[in-house]
């Protein structure tokens, strides 16, 4: 199964993203999507309550973006 985990970068400014793991392996990632460790932390959230299907990984962050952005 799938988890999603937050993710933190810190070069100059810390922002935060998003790994995708299957049996501690990280499958995808998706990088710098915000300096709000909050929103990111319930995004990824989210996506474990419901069991988001990694093929919409990538597509729920991008609306996650348009959303917030």
């Amino acid at each position: 199964m799938v988890t999603y985990k937050i993710v933190e970068s810190c070069k100059g400014m810390c922002t935060y993203g998003i790994v995708a793991v299957d049996s501690e392996v990280i499958i995808a990632e998706i990088s710098d999507i915000s300096a709000d460790k909050e929103a990111v932390a319930g995004l990824a959230e989210l996506m474990n309550r419901y069991q988001l299907s990694l093929i919409h990984f990538k597509d729920v962050i991008e609306d996650f973006l348009v959303r917030e952005y």
